[in-house]
């Protein structure tokens, strides 16, 4: 997504946005109802699974194109049984994820995702250790970034297996899953493309 339509004191003023992607008002809400998150534009009454959202506390920049990219750490935490944890999203991109979230500015990507980790699953990261970064181009969000660079990242799920999971918010029915299986279920595009990435480094750690 660019952000040629949007006013130049909004990438500047330091202030969280929230534009309409329809009407490209600066009015939009977030709601949550029957187990999804959308959102429903004050201006022109469109409602989305997705805003514009510009938020000065999260890395995003634009390249030399004007595509809107937003910096992403994510985990692949392994159980006893050599299975990692996925989970279905409740906002958008929905389907099958590894924890995951964007890294904030000036936030270290290997304590994003120790964080993300916790918020989302409960779990601490034990081990955790650096896979690789991936660009990946087309993964959309909810923040309206279409452009996403991943830092991932692996680690042990600690003692308690699928038990110790208490997922947040954005996250319902919690499944352990080796890397073959995950492949075979609706994952999303950004969790797709650094499993198939990353999938002999996950099957030897």
């Amino acid at each position: 997504m660019r952000l040629d339509f949007l006013p130049p004191r909004a990438l500047t003023d330091g202030a969280v946005h929230h534009y309409c992607l329809r009407c490209h008002e600066d009015g939009v809400k977030w709601r949550t109802e029957d187990g999804r998150r959308h959102c429903v534009c004050g201006a022109c009454g469109a409602v989305r699974d997705r805003a514009l959202v510009l938020d000065p506390a999260v890395n995003w920049w634009t390249d030399e194109n004007g595509e809107y990219w937003h910096e992403t750490a994510g985990v692949f935490a392994r159980d006893a049984r050599g299975r990692f944890l996925f989970f279905d999203r409740t906002a958008f991109p929905f389907g099958l994820t590894i924890p995951a979230g964007h890294v904030e500015r000036d936030e270290e990507p290997h304590l994003a995702a120790a964080r993300e980790l916790e918020e989302e699953t409960g779990l601490a990261a034990r081990g955790l250790a650096f896979l690789g970064r991936t660009p990946v181009p087309g993964d959309g969000c909810r923040r309206g970034a279409d452009a996403h660079v991943w830092q991932v990242y692996h680690c042990e799920a600690g003692d308690g297996g699928e038990a110790a999971v208490r997922l947040g918010p954005e996250g319902v029915t919690a499944v352990w899953l080796t890397p073959e299986e995950a492949l075979k279920r609706p994952l999303t595009l950004a969790v797709r493309t650094v499993l198939g990435t990353y999938r002999q480094a996950l099957a030897t750690f």
